[in-house]
């Protein structure tokens, strides 16, 4: 006993002195995690007392733009690129561990491609490759990516397949056959295009991993290029149960196929870059332009939709799993407005589980702070709070550019009034669209939502815990995304991840990159990382900014990666370019 006791001390006094590496935090997904929150809870290294420190450590220099988010796992980094290539680096020393090229890419530039053909009207792409951040599912070393490219370097630029990999994330190699993804949606009106046929498929959602009693399953989501609402081209959710893809016996790697518009068109599901948010086997996210569910039941664009995965059994139709419809609120109609580009599915959705909430918001600069359990359907009354501009405020903390927070629902008030937050009906004339996902954080007594919309400042809010309900306008950033253009000024607004040690006071920085000045939703653009501290209010009404990295020459950042958002991890900070690099920030 005596000896069991002393071992027993041993091995505990062995855990406490394991290096940090040993403890490190995963991000293994888009959003830190399935909630998207985008909130890196465990983060001991960096706090608002040492941020101001903070240097370029080094770059990973890549062979082309990052449209992706990094990933990093222990001690590798992940780095995925438009020429359909994947890195594997050592965080520490910077070493490639392994590199591959998984498919041919295209030429999407609209001068390189026959009317109808291109992927890029600003000619700013000259290779297409993977344009949503994989998963790697950290249990079985295994990466899903999802590749858009050529079936072979001979083929025409126009022919273009849409392929899943599952990858062994030390090598890069193959654990089993890449599957082409294709089939007709299991809910009607057709299926996914490859090959020759238009429109393509665009794959810009991140990937998501379900893992939920015993099974798993990887979700990839489709937009279309072009959207029109009345079609053709539908946007898809797919998702793939992994023993199909593994070729268990009586399994095989055909997906659950849910089209968003099967009676339509449209409605794809791309938020910027973020991925669906999952809960146990219940899938949540939001739809683009495109046939709505109020103009056309059956159809789901312009609507938060939460769906649900059901297993595949072995040998009933070869194992393949369902997708179907839980719960949906549909925002608004198209057809109702003079602007059909309202696109609610221009950012993520935010999932707090333990609270209740989902919140989301798109181009109109609204959000949207909604009741995960009941959606609602077309009824305002299950929302927390009525829709409100969260981007700009003309007459904070809403006023006449949104719905006071303190005014109940009603389920007859239209959600706001047509085209109000159109370019010409804004204050400055400016668009002040939500593209990248608002990240979420909890102090003690309650909790912030941050929103970093275009031609704007970062904007933080109170979340009440009580009452779910997104409450006052709390602060707002000092720098302003793409600088001082002319109306209607430039995109996308600032990409947000925030970190801390839980809720220890001291610890909350959130972080984004973001364009300084210029649109780089149409050209090449200088970027930078900008940090505050998440809870520290100065001057009033602003957040206290703790570094920048236009602050020293040393520290430049490069060109913004329109849809990489930052990763933050086990004391490192690590930013996409689009300057074949990624950067990489520490103490």
């Amino acid at each position: 006993m005596i000896l069991l006791s002393r071992l027993g001390i041993l091995v505990s006094l062995a855990i406490l002195s394991l290096p940090a590496s040993a403890l490190a935090v995963d991000i293994w997904t888009v959003g830190v995690n399935n909630t998207r929150q985008g909130w890196n809870k465990s983060e001991t290294v960096l706090t608002t007392a040492n941020v101001p420190r903070l240097k370029k450590i080094r770059e990973f220099i890549v062979d082309e733009k990052i449209d992706t988010s990094p990933l990093v796992v222990g001690n590798r980094l992940y780095v995925f690129t438009m020429t359909n290539t994947a890195f594997v680096f050592d965080v520490n020393t910077g070493a490639q561990l392994a590199r591959r090229q998984l498919a041919p890419p295209f030429d999407p530039a609209d001068i390189a491609n026959p009317p109808g053909r291109g992927m890029d009207l600003h000619n700013i792409y000259r290779n297409w490759g993977i344009t949503a951040t994989p998963v790697i599912d950290v249990a079985s070393n295994t990466i899903y990516v999802t590749t858009f490219g050529k079936p072979n370097p001979a083929s025409q630029n126009i022919e273009r397949n849409n392929m899943i990999w599952i990858l062994d994330a030390n090598s890069l190699a193959d654990k089993k056959p890449p599957v082409l993804i294709e089939g007709n949606a299991d809910n009607g009106g057709g299926g996914i295009p490859n090959g020759f046929a238009v429109p393509y498929q665009k794959m810009r959602a991140g990937l998501g991993l379900i893992d939920a009693g015993g099974h798993k399953a990887v979700v990839a989501s489709f937009s279309i290029n072009g959207e029109n609402p009345r079609g053709p081209g539908h946007g898809f959710v797919t998702a793939f149960d992994v023993r199909g893809l593994d070729r268990e016996d009586g399994f095989a790697p055909r997906p659950a196929i849910f089209n968003i518009t099967p009676g339509g068109g449209a409605g794809g599901v791309w938020m910027s870059g973020s991925g669906p948010a999952i809960e146990g086997d219940d899938i949540y996210f939001t739809t683009g332009n495109g046939m709505d569910p109020g103009t056309m039941p059956g159809n789901f664009a312009e609507s938060f939709v939460k769906l649900h995965y059901t297993p595949g059994q072995a040998g009933v139709d070869n194992g393949k799993p369902k997708l179907d419809v839980a719960d949906f609120w549909g925002a608004f109609s198209d057809f109702s407005r003079a602007d059909e580009d309202q696109d609610l599915g221009a950012a993520g959705v935010v999932l707090v589980p333990e609270r209740g909430n989902l919140i989301g918001g798109g181009k109109d600069g609204i959000i949207y702070n909604l009741n995960r359990n009941n959606l609602g359907h077309n009824l305002w009354d299950p929302q927390f709070n009525l829709p409100f501009v969260a981007t700009y405020l003309p007459n904070p903390p809403n006023g006449p550019a949104g719905l006071p927070t303190s005014t109940a629902a009603n389920p007859n008030w239209p959600i706001v009034k047509l085209d109000r937050n159109a370019a010409a009906q804004t204050p400055t004339g400016k668009t002040y669209h939500i593209h990248g996902t608002p990240v979420y954080m909890e102090r003690v007594n309650g909790a912030s939502i941050y929103i970093w919309g275009e031609n704007e400042r970062l904007k933080v809010y109170n979340v009440d815990f009580a009452t779910k309900r997104i409450t006052a306008f709390r602060a707002e950033g000092t720098q302003f995304a793409s600088g001082n253009m002319p109306a209607p000024g430039g995109m996308p607004g600032g990409r947000l991840v925030i970190s801390s040690n839980g809720t220890a006071p001291g610890t909350g920085v959130v972080w984004a990159s973001y364009p300084v000045q210029g649109n780089a939703n149409s050209a090449v653009v200088h970027g930078a990382l900008v940090a505050y501290d998440a809870t520290t209010v100065v001057n009033g009404t602003q957040l206290k900014q703790l570094f920048h990295s236009d602050g020293n020459p040393r520290d430049n950042l490069g060109n913004f990666a329109k849809y990489s958002t930052p990763v933050v991890a086990n004391g490192k900070v690590y930013v996409g370019t689009f300057s074949n690099k990624v950067v990489q920030y520490g103490l």
